[in-house]
């Protein structure tokens, strides 16, 4: 039972309330009580005590308190306030006024609200006043504003009242304001009945104007179904619970419920099934708060199978199949399928309740209202306000500004209505939009960070987009790139595995493979190079198949699997030569002598480069030309030839500049000051370290962040300055890091 704090009474009327409701709680009788506390309180003295308004004495109220099991700790606070409250005592107070009835109707408090510590401090620490506590169905709303209003209640001695006003109901109609009126109005001791709602909510104001009250208006359904109910006195405290967010309500505060966080995921799944059971399968239990997306009902329905027969391992296996989740949230009244329906019912009859179903039909993760209005062929605007209607119903999430995304359960939901309303044309439709559309917009940001690259467009770029402007910087191409990568992905493996779009997959895991080895995401960088090389395996395509195995055995070379990718890069070079493509050979050849540097094969990767460099000087391309210069220089410098590497790197810096590509310079840069710093020539490597930094924080590039700043704590390190290297080292460790590719290299054919 959550005790009782006095701290907020003002006078000795509210603190005998309090008390009196300690005693009532205890469920003990007055005799009871007095036999516990022995002489100090006969039960006709403790009766008397309570039923005034004036401040009872110090040791009948530490009497009482004991023998109701008030902890000391709390006994020590109520009679800080006891002391608080005398002190004043001598200031008199107005007469009690006769207000009738006090009505108490809060619901049972739960007995036990896990993660919630900082929401109700803020409650507790608010002001009388309106709060509205929003969001998504099955988050705890509820749970938190009772509990809150009975936490409340000792400061608000004119009583409780409570009412569900059923605007998230299934099976019944939202409550009208003047059937409420008259409720609250009999509760009071009101025992005419207006005939109108304007009337009722007047006489029903009045009545509480001068009360300290705590209303609870519970699943509110809009604002005009709230106004009517809200009084108007200053010492009343009215909390709202709606899973929408009622922008045309006015409130004292709004309070966001959002869902728990995976550690009190975790501790309600203990509560409900055991700490013991919960540490046995902690993977699992892990991986279904996730499913869950830490949604309490969610996680109440799991503890409720769990205590069963199903352990967590089968179930977060069943959550993890959208076939079967919904299934698996619903036991008993509980169904999180149920809410959700209200939720998409609720929707106005106009483009919300389509974009909530035909947005969920391809896979993303996170996308932008415009993405969105081009997968729907509808006008931005619409679709802009229609994203808003969802959002405020809490069915889409909004993690960053103008970027919407899906709980997972809510994607699963929304896809099963699109199956129910929309013919699969329909649905195809939208997913072929939004990849042509993404797609295309790939191919205009990857010609603006690297304009001298002939990457393949042919299959991407054709789609007319308003995703990415044609005069977007390179900063602006970077950062759509950043926010996209994953969508792209996803994307891209949806329309593989169905069969679609192969010679566009084939494409975009080439031209995207330059940014995402700057950016330093080889995990996407791997995926989309194997679905790459399958695309172009299955439309016959030896070209289109070496380039993706260049694409993959970058991937495995930048995480040091260099076996598998030499093999990718002698099959990609052998497809060359058997096609009489030398610039693609002189690709190939690049990497391979790279892929030996890093293996440490320095005379092999040598002449490798050199051949390269030899291609590439024949077929006239300046830029692969510097690109290569560079990477000798690399070599050189393991070789311990200073003064030739630095000579390469200068040269290929030169032609870097000539070119104006500054995310090649910002490497550039990096590589000469390495071959510097390993030389002792540790200023001029400071210098150009320093500029390579400057040049990827314009750009936010983070990995060129990241390789700048390595070099620079090992330069600030070699000039004795520790407390400089410590911390680039630091920033430069959070910046690299990236997880294990965890995929397998395809074999040869």
């Amino acid at each position: 039972m959550q005790a009782l704090d006095p701290r907020g009474v003002t006078t000795a009327e509210e603190f005998v309330v309090l008390l009196r409701r300690v005693r009532d709680r205890s469920g003990l009788s007055y005799r009871t009580i007095a036999k516990r506390a022995g002489a100090v309180l006969p039960a006709s003295t403790l009766a008397t005590m309570l039923a005034r308004q004036t401040l009872p004495r110090r040791e009948l109220v530490t009497a009482v308190l004991t023998a109701c099991e008030v902890p000391p700790s709390a006994v020590r606070q109520w009679i800080a306030v006891w002391e608080r409250l005398a002190e004043g005592a001598a200031t008199p107070a107005p007469a009690p006024v006769d207000a009738g009835p006090v009505p108490f109707q809060l619901p049972p408090a739960p007995p036990v609200l896990v993660g919630r510590d900082a929401e109700l401090d803020r409650l507790a620490a608010g002001h009388a006043g309106v709060w509205l506590l929003t969001g998504a169905g099955g988050v705890g709303k509820s749970a938190l504003a009772v509990l809150a209003a009975h936490r409340a209640a000792g400061r608000h001695p004119g009583g409780c009242l409570y009412v569900d006003l059923r605007g998230a109901s299934a099976d019944a109609a939202p409550s009208e304001p003047h059937d409420v009126l008259l409720g609250f109005l009999r509760a009071l001791g009101v025992r005419t009945a207006p005939a109108t709602v304007d009337e009722a909510s007047a006489l029903f104001r009045s009545t509480v104007a001068d009360r300290a009250m705590v209303i609870v208006l519970d699943n509110a359904g809009s604002a005009a179904q709230v106004r009517p109910l809200l009084p108007s006195g200053p010492r009343t405290t009215t909390l709202v619970t709606s899973r929408w967010r009622l922008p045309d309500l006015d409130v004292t505060r709004r309070l966001a419920v959002e869902p728990l966080p995976a550690t009190a995921g975790r501790d309600l799944l203990a509560h409900l099934c055991g700490p013991e059971r919960v540490t046995a399968e902690a993977a699992a239990v892990s991986d279904i708060v996730r499913l869950c997306g830490g949604s309490p009902l969610a996680l109440r329905i799991v503890g409720a199978r769990a205590s069963g027969r199903q352990t967590f391992s089968s179930l977060a296996a069943h959550l993890d199949d959208d076939a079967r989740h919904l299934d698996e949230l619903e036991v008993g009244d509980l169904s999180v399928r149920a809410g959700l329906r209200v939720g998409y019912r609720s929707l106005p009859t106009d483009l919300a309740p389509s974009v909530f179903r035909l947005a969920a039909v391809p896979d993303w993760i996170e996308l932008g209202a415009a993405a969105c209005a081009a997968m729907l062929d509808a006008p931005a605007v619409a679709v802009e306000r229609a994203l808003d209607v969802l959002l405020d119903a809490h069915l889409v999430e909004s993690p960053a500004p103008g970027r919407f995304r899906y709980h997972d359960s809510v994607r699963i939901f929304a896809r099963e209505q699109a199956d129910a309303v929309d013919p699969p044309a329909v649905q195809l439709a939208a997913r072929e939009r939004l990849a042509a559309v993404m797609f295309s917009a790939t191919a205009s940001a990857a010609r603006t960070l690297f304009p001298h690259d002939p990457l393949p467009y042919g299959e991407i770029g054709t789609t007319a987009q308003r995703l990415i402007g044609p005069d977007a910087t390179t900063a602006q191409a970077w950062r759509w790139l950043e926010q996209e990568r994953v969508n792209l992905r996803m994307i891209a493996s949806q329309e593989y595995a169905a069969g679609r779009a192969l010679p566009a997959i084939r494409d975009l895991g080439v031209a995207v493979a330059k940014y995402l080895d700057y950016a330093g995401h080889f995990v996407d960088q791997a995926r989309l190079g194997q679905l790459a090389i399958a695309a172009a395996r299955r439309l016959g395509d030896q070209r289109g198949t070496a380039q993706a195995l260049n694409t993959l055995a970058i991937a495995m070379l930048r995480h040091e699997r260099r076996r598998e990718g030499i093999e990718l890069l002698d099959q990609a070079l052998a497809i060359r030569r058997e096609l009489g493509d030398r610039a693609g050979e002189a690709a190939c050849l690049n990497n391979l002598g790279n892929a030996h540097r890093d293996n440490g094969d320095l005379d092999d990767a040598l002449r490798c480069l050199e051949r390269s460099l030899a291609l590439r000087k024949e077929l006239s391309d300046r830029y692969k030309t510097g690109s290569t210069l560079d990477n000798i220089g690399i070599v050189l410098r393991r070789l311990g030839r200073f003064e030739e590497a630095l000579d390469h790197h200068r040269a290929g810096l030169a032609i870097t500049r000539e070119l104006d590509d500054r995310l090649r310079e910002a490497l550039v840069l990096t590589n000469l000051a390495e071959t510097e710093h390993v030389a002792g020539e540790q200023h001029q490597a400071l210098g150009h370290a320093e500029r390579a930094l400057a040049i990827s924080r314009e750009l936010h590039h983070d990995r060129g962040c990241g390789l700048a700043l390595q070099l620079l704590g090992d330069i600030h390190a070699s000039l004795g300055d520790t407390t400089r290297a410590r911390s680039c080292h630091a920033e430069a460790a959070e910046l690299l890091h990236e997880p294990a590719i965890g995929v397998e290299a395809p074999t040869a054919g």
